[in-house]
């Protein structure tokens, strides 16, 4: 290769990765930048939430293992509202490994900027193999890949099956793990929290134990 082409191949590949970067920016929406965020409360109907348990329980899923959401525990179908603008990015289910039912986790990811993204894990509590409810659930979802969300747009209902049924609420770090999101919400939003009881075992523990 002469020394031409090379110069031309120095000048070409900057500039492709400039036009992916910008393709990005513009197709996911969101700011490149890793600002903090700042959250509000994820479900339209507070008054329909029993209790909390807390962000950072120890050992919770084994050993050296911590709680990494704050659980918002119903007594009534809920509607599931976005607590930030950005883009969802991820919407999946799986069986929880951890429960005596096999019970079926739905997630939305909604990504807030580079660095941060909100997880909002729909946990009803149906059994795992009650296919007609869980189906039920899943249509129950009304966002889709790389929609944009604003701030109390919604983003599902939460149907209520038992005393089990809860939003895990949790709060990432593109790299760096999970984060309390009470720590990150606003003062409206920590106000409704401050209103809502601690589940039993927890009545003395901060929402965010670590």
């Amino acid at each position: 290769m002469n020394w031409t082409k090379k110069k031309k191949l120095l000048v070409f590949i900057p500039i492709l990765l400039l036009s992916l970067f910008v393709t990005a920016i513009l197709l996911i929406g969101v700011s490149p930048i890793p600002f903090d965020p700042s959250l509000e409360f994820p479900i339209e109907e507070s008054g329909k939430i029993d209790h909390i348990r807390p962000y950072g329980v120890p050992d919770w899923s084994g050993p050296g293992t911590h709680h990494n959401g704050i659980d918002l525990v119903i007594n009534d179908t809920v509607t599931i509202i976005s607590p930030v603008k950005g883009t969802v990015m991820g919407i999946t289910e799986h069986k929880n490994p951890h429960s005596e039912n096999s019970n079926i986790l739905f997630s939305v990811s909604i990504l807030i900027n580079w660095g941060w993204a909100v997880e909002l894990c729909i946990e009803p509590n149906f059994n795992g193999d009650d296919t007609y409810n869980n189906t039920l659930q899943r249509n129950a979802i009304k966002v889709s890949i790389l929609q944009r969300v604003n701030i109390g747009d919604p983003i599902a209902d939460l149907l209520y099956a038992n005393d089990g049924s809860h939003l895990h609420y949790g709060l990432r770090g593109t790299f760096i793990g999970d984060f309390c999101a009470y720590r990150y919400s606003s003062n409206y939003a920590r106000a409704i929290f401050d209103s809502i009881p601690m589940g039993d075992g927890f009545l003395t523990d901060p929402i965010c134990i670590i």
